[in-house]
């Protein structure tokens, strides 16, 4: 059995990325059949992209200080940076017709009483879906996005053309742009290596009362007590997990007050669905001819929450 020895030296070892204490459960509390902790760089970046019934993951384990549920040992940034540089986008297969209706459903949740987008900032926005319905509901000034991956910028453009003020750059502090009214991120700051510091240099370029809106996985989800060690956030791409409790935290110590944080829904082809799972789960995806092609709502891991600058 491996052990802490055998650990990969290639590997960054990290402290918590909220608190910064260095005090861990004394076990995983999630851990692959083979942890990408103990495998060589070129073998683990080769698990990065794509679902599968034995996942490789680097081991989860929880902050014995603040309780988040984080990756000790993770990709450095060096590695991080190569691994993002072309990314295909994170449709999965699924229709973009579809996946806009799940997108649709985050822009009128997020764009309630009370919320500006005139100024509107997205930090890893992909391929824009969700700022194309946000821009659908209301027409912002000035849109700026956060996204290294240079393989999606003509299409994330393309999907908010009508807008005449765009700015999209690598890092934060590339942006000639400030003084957002709402920001936005969707499955982003599980993919963060220092959340933290983000949230904080993105509430110093922000106005007085603004937004910020975040969708991330539940790591104490239903469905991830069901999965165990399968359910499909625990993978290479994310360095750590919230909870509706750590979530709050680290916006507070951020700078932001949560006003609400709900489960969210997602929208899929039933049979793209099935045949997904049936991946994640080692079963034959035959079994996904049975299912009928409908498009449904399936509420799923994970939790989209709002929050205003204090």
């Amino acid at each position: 059995m491996s052990t802490t020895k055998d650990i990969n030296t290639v590997w960054d070892r990290r402290a918590c990325p909220l608190c910064g204490s260095s005090k861990i459960s004394t076990k995983p509390n999630s851990s692959a059949k083979h942890p990408a902790e103990f495998m060589p760089w070129e073998t683990a970046k080769s698990y990065f992209i794509g679902l599968r019934s034995d996942q490789v993951f680097f081991s989860y384990y929880r902050c014995q200080n603040c309780e988040l549920l984080y990756c000790p040992w993770y990709f450095n940034s060096k590695q991080i940076s190569e691994l993002y540089a072309a990314m295909p986008d994170n449709t999965m297969g699924e229709d973009k017709s579809t996946i806009s209706k799940t997108q649709s459903a985050y822009a009128h949740w997020i764009m309630r009483p009370g919320v500006s987008n005139s100024r509107y900032l997205e930090v890893g926005p992909d391929i824009g879906l969700v700022a194309k319905e946000i821009v659908n509901l209301n027409s912002p000034q000035h849109i700026s996005f956060l996204e290294p991956n240079q393989s999606v910028k003509a299409e994330l453009i393309a999907n908010v053309s009508g807008i005449e003020s765009i700015e999209v750059v690598d890092f934060i502090e590339s942006m000639k742009e400030t003084n957002f009214s709402l920001v936005v991120g969707v499955h982003v700051y599980d993919h963060l290596l220092k959340p933290l510091h983000d949230l904080q240099e993105l509430r110093k370029n922000v106005s007085p009362g603004a937004h910020l809106a975040i969708v991330v996985h539940n790591e104490k989800s239903t469905l991830r007590k069901l999965l165990s060690s399968k359910w499909p956030p625990f993978c290479l791409q994310h360095p750590q997990l919230y909870n509706p409790e750590t979530l709050k935290k680290i916006l507070k110590l951020t700078g932001w007050n949560v006003i609400s944080t709900e489960r969210s829904t997602n929208w899929y082809h039933l049979k793209h669905f099935v045949k997904m799972g049936a991946g994640v789960l080692g079963i034959s995806p035959v079994i996904s001819k049975l299912a009928p092609n409908i498009e449904v709502p399936i509420k799923l891991g994970n939790m989209i929450s709002i929050s205003q600058a204090t």
